[in-house]
């Protein structure tokens, strides 16, 4: 199936963008479709899209995926499955109309991350390259480096505080740098930091999504006919 076209979406539709950049598996019978908007989802389902996969939909560009909506699309008779982004904050929301996926969405129920902005990002529309980190990376990037550098677990700790209270869409690598300096103080350099951001495994939505577009395809192989 095509990215980006609607209508080829014959029976899934993934929803996903800066989560999980292209390339992207190859999923027989679903179409990777743009961030959901509102009304987006919905309308899948109306069409006859028996699975759908919410992984990223958009915050502040434009309206947002209801929890309502996603009830609609179940009792429309589509299969839904959240994760990494959006798809995780509407599956702690909607329990029941769309099954949760991963560890970004099992830490939301567990209310061990409770804000939006834990997954929040601001990206190029064009070239889908991130902007500002997502607070959930720079948290799995920061025990990564404790674990590694035990004496600067508390600059750490205060490293991530202080991005947590700058908005989403300030959290860009220069202001990372510059929140750095407890971290430094402590006897960690920057660029041992900035490794441990970038390395796949600090990634959770990348994995997340990856792990919701399994869950499309388990649900396509195990349904054939829906």
């Amino acid at each position: 199936m095509s990215a980006g076209d609607p209508d080829a979406a014959e029976r899934a539709a993934i929803f996903v963008g800066p989560s999980l950049r292209p390339p992207r598996p190859a999923v027989a019978g679903a179409a990777y479709l743009p961030p959901a908007a509102r009304g987006d989802v919905l309308r899948a389902a109306e069409r006859g899209v028996r699975v759908i996969g919410l992984i990223d939909g958009v915050f502040h560009q434009h309206l947002a995926v209801t929890p309502a909506e996603i009830r609609a699309a179940a009792a429309a008779g589509a299969r839904l499955f959240g994760g990494a982004s959006m798809g995780a904050l509407r599956a702690v929301d909607c329990p029941g109309a769309i099954a949760g996926v991963g560890d970004i969405y099992t830490r939301l129920a567990a209310g061990e991350l409770a804000d939006d902005d834990e997954v929040a990002v601001t990206f190029d529309p064009l070239t889908g390259e991130l902007a500002a980190y997502p607070l959930v990376q720079i948290r799995e990037a920061a025990r990564a480096a404790a674990a590694a550098h035990p004496a600067a677990a508390a600059g750490l700790d205060r490293f991530v505080d202080d991005v947590r209270a700058l908005p989403f869409h300030d959290r860009t690598r220069d202001q990372l740098r510059r929140a750095a300096a407890p971290v430094e103080a402590a006897g960690l350099p920057w660029p041992a930091l900035a490794a441990c951001l970038d390395a796949p495994t600090s990634d959770l939505k990348r994995r997340d999504a990856l792990a919701v577009i399994a869950a499309v395809a388990a649900a396509l192989e195990a349904h054939p006919t829906c």
